[in-house]
């Protein structure tokens, strides 16, 4: 049977054909990289009332901040930051191993205000079973307000949100997750269409492990 579905095909294209999508499967699996020059902007920060004083109201295009913080800060801390600088914010993408109920909170007032239009959670395969609490809020924000949940094998921790209108386009990389923690950690802050886009781009291709948010 199977030797007359492949009759009249070249055993060479056949095989090029299988290595081919061997590749491109593999190439998925790939870490991936990209160069920066943006202009580079030291920041230390105690806590998360220090942030306006060390930090512009709005990053600049082309502007990185890094910041190395030893108190109260939290990934959502830098959110709360970059929505301070617009009106509004059409898109955030949140990456974290967990986050926490006042979190999830406050990101739904931001959404029942208009001042995040669409809101996308990417959460580590813990979340579901560990977290029962805000997986369920998380799935009624989905309901609500049409958010997003993707439960995956991850630990990044990653932020991106856009405001098209006004060409800002943050991404945020920190060792943090969205809750509150009091340990030493690092965060970066870039104003860059390039970078938002090339962090969308891989995010945008994960598909969720769980059953309960595939629906969503």
């Amino acid at each position: 049977m199977t030797e007359d579905l492949f009759a009249g095909f070249d055993p060479a294209e056949i095989l090029a054909a299988t290595r081919q999508h061997a590749a491109n499967k593999a190439e998925t699996r790939k870490a991936v990289a990209r160069k920066s020059a943006n202009r580079h902007h030291l920041r230390r920060a105690q806590a998360e009332s220090t942030l306006a004083e060390i930090l512009p109201t709005r990053i600049e295009l082309g502007d990185s901040w890094h910041v190395v913080s030893r108190g109260d800060i939290d990934s959502l801390s830098y959110l709360r930051h970059v929505l301070a600088g617009t009106t509004h914010l059409d898109h955030v993408l949140m990456s974290t191993w967990c986050i926490a109920k006042n979190d999830l909170t406050e990101i739904a007032g931001w959404l029942d205000s208009g001042r995040i239009e669409q809101f996308d959670l990417y959460a580590g395969e813990i979340f579901p079973g560990s977290y029962g609490d805000e997986y369920e809020q998380m799935l009624a924000m989905c309901e609500t307000y049409g958010a997003r949940l993707i439960v995956a094998k991850n630990h990044s921790k990653v932020t991106l949100a856009c405001n098209a209108a006004e060409g800002y386009y943050i991404a945020i990389e920190s060792s943090a997750n969205v809750n509150t923690n009091p340990r030493i950690e690092q965060t970066a802050l870039h104003n860059s269409a390039d970078l938002h886009a090339f962090y969308l781009e891989f995010f945008s291709g994960i598909r969720t492990i769980d059953k309960h948010s595939k629906t969503h």
